[in-house]
């Protein structure tokens, strides 16, 4: 009893201002020591590690990744998709370092997280699949990063002539596409989008990007990449308390489903844009493009939402895209039936379930149809005595119509 008297008596005759600060020490202390724990914890988990762009400007005006590096991605608080990913010397996703001097025939991937895939091992993405079909008779470099849009794909393709003289092109088109490609309707640091002047034509700028000294800490820190890449804590703490569980947003893919006339307006004449310069921007002839066009997913899984959906931004936008290409001789590759006939075969769906993007699948039934599409003859080996995946077997021989051929 005494003893606690004591120790009592001792903590009253410290100061209060010394009391306050040693049970701040205290404090903060123990916040250090759960932090250092939470680090070593995130250390021995898959956490994303990221990509680390590269500074955009007008020294390095185009986009890429930090070279030669392998990096964990992973989706989600609980890792519920996880891959090993690789960015080459030329600072893109893809296994292969590219090379300027190929004597090979090439075939230049272009698009966004699509194509980017992270989330796909790369021997099952469509530039894998490619470039192991076409073996030693050809290559497929991909040029590709989550936001990208029309505009920054006429980037990549000029740098992939200029680098590296591509024989063709793919190019994959999806929903967002059309919004990411206008300037006056958002702004990611490092592309490039279109900007429309007051005599209707086009002009390309391009938002700087210089990662802050935080951000490149914050690279090195598995705790800090796992609560801002895996638990997205920053969208969690952007709600807005008014707003919560009250969105009655329509959507058709990742779009909304309905547009006003001004939106159309924009999303047609970037495509206009987009499908005008791409001769200039891949130094290929038309017949030597590949132009792809995601399909509705939702409505092959759910046939009745199929007239709905056609209605949609998303759908208007997918026809309209896909009758100017053609109209401009590009091969037109429509996803929609590619998908419906393997999903009557197979009932295999087309994306993750925690995950939107394409899966290997959907990756395996896209490289069928461009073999297909007679855009890789004569290089491409899988269709002769090579054996090749069954996803690229069924779109190859069972479900091309959408393939429009090279007149």
């Amino acid at each position: 009893m005494s003893r606690d008297i004591d120790a009592e008596q001792i903590v009253a005759r410290i100061p209060m201002h010394r009391r306050i600060l040693y049970a701040m020490v205290g404090i903060a202390l123990s916040a250090v020591m759960l932090l250092f724990f939470a680090e070593l914890v995130c250390r021995l988990l898959p956490v994303n590690q990221g990509l680390r762009t590269q500074p955009v400007n007008e020294a390095n005006p185009v986009y890429r990744f930090e070279a030669n590096r392998t990096s964990t991605w992973s989706r989600g608080w609980n890792f519920s998709i996880t891959n090993k990913v690789h960015v080459n010397n030329a600072g893109f996703v893809n296994d292969q370092d590219y090379t300027r001097d190929g004597a090979r025939p090439l075939l230049a991937v272009v698009g966004d997280s699509y194509i980017e895939a992270g989330m796909v091992p790369y021997r099952e993405t469509v530039q894998g699949r490619l470039a192991e079909a076409m073996g030693s008779n050809g290559r497929a470099y991909s040029f590709a990063a989550s936001g990208a849009g029309l505009t920054q794909y006429l980037v990549w393709a000029a740098h992939a002539r200029d680098a590296y003289r591509p024989d063709s092109f793919l190019f994959l088109n999806i929903a967002n596409d059309f919004a990411e490609s206008l300037h006056h309707r958002g702004r990611s640091p490092g592309f490039h989008r279109f900007a429309r002047l007051a005599d209707g034509s086009a002009e390309i700028r391009r938002d700087d990007y210089e990662p802050t000294l935080f951000r490149r800490l914050a690279r090195y820190s598995a705790l800090a990449m796992y609560l801002v890449l895996n638990a997205k804590i920053e969208q969690q703490l952007s709600f807005n308390l008014k707003e919560l569980g009250a969105d009655n947003q329509r959507w058709a893919s990742n779009i909304p489903y309905d547009g006003t006339a001004e939106e159309y307006s924009d999303y047609e004449w970037a495509t206009r844009t987009f499908l005008d310069r791409l001769p200039e921007a891949t130094g290929v002839a038309p017949g030597r493009i590949v132009i792809a066009i995601d399909g509705m997913r939702e409505a092959i899984y759910n046939p009745a939402e199929q007239g709905a959906l056609a209605k949609s931004v998303w759908g208007r936008m997918r026809t309209y895209m896909a009758a100017e290409a053609r109209a401009r001789g590009f091969i037109v590759i429509d996803m929609q039936p590619v998908f419906e006939a393997a999903f009557r075969s197979d009932r295999r769906r087309f994306e993750f379930p925690t995950d939107t993007h394409w899966n290997g699948h959907a990756h395996g039934l896209l490289a069928g149809a461009v073999i297909a599409s007679g855009v890789l003859s004569p290089q491409i080996t899988g269709l002769g005595g090579k054996p090749m995946a069954a996803d690229v077997s069924i779109a190859a021989n069972s479900a091309v119509t959408s393939a429009e051929l090279p007149r």
